[in-house]
């Protein structure tokens, strides 16, 4: 059995209603969002992009998981939960 890594990065259209005094700069909301200091009332997902692919080895998949919240878990147990093998 072959092993990939696939990467991709989604999209999504955010919309965020922000509040600020009289007196601030109109622009001083996107700090607000960039700091993440308010949540968004609307999103749209707009797709998932594919980076690229790799080919990995067991060794691979050990070096992947690590600070990730399976970091723990054996190559095995993470290839019967993530890896979906397709069949013809």
């Amino acid at each position: 059995m072959k092993y990939f890594v696939v990467e991709t990065v989604t999209t999504h259209h955010m919309k965020y209603l922000v509040a600020q005094p009289d007196d601030h700069k109109p622009e001083w909301c996107l700090d607000t969002v960039t700091c993440d200091e308010v949540d968004d009332f609307d999103q749209k997902f707009l797709g998932e992009h594919i980076l690229g692919y790799k080919e990995c080895t067991d060794d691979d998949l050990r070096d992947l998981k690590e600070d990730t919240y399976f970091s723990g878990w054996s190559v095995e147990q993470m290839k019967e939960v993530y890896a979906k093998v397709i069949k013809d």
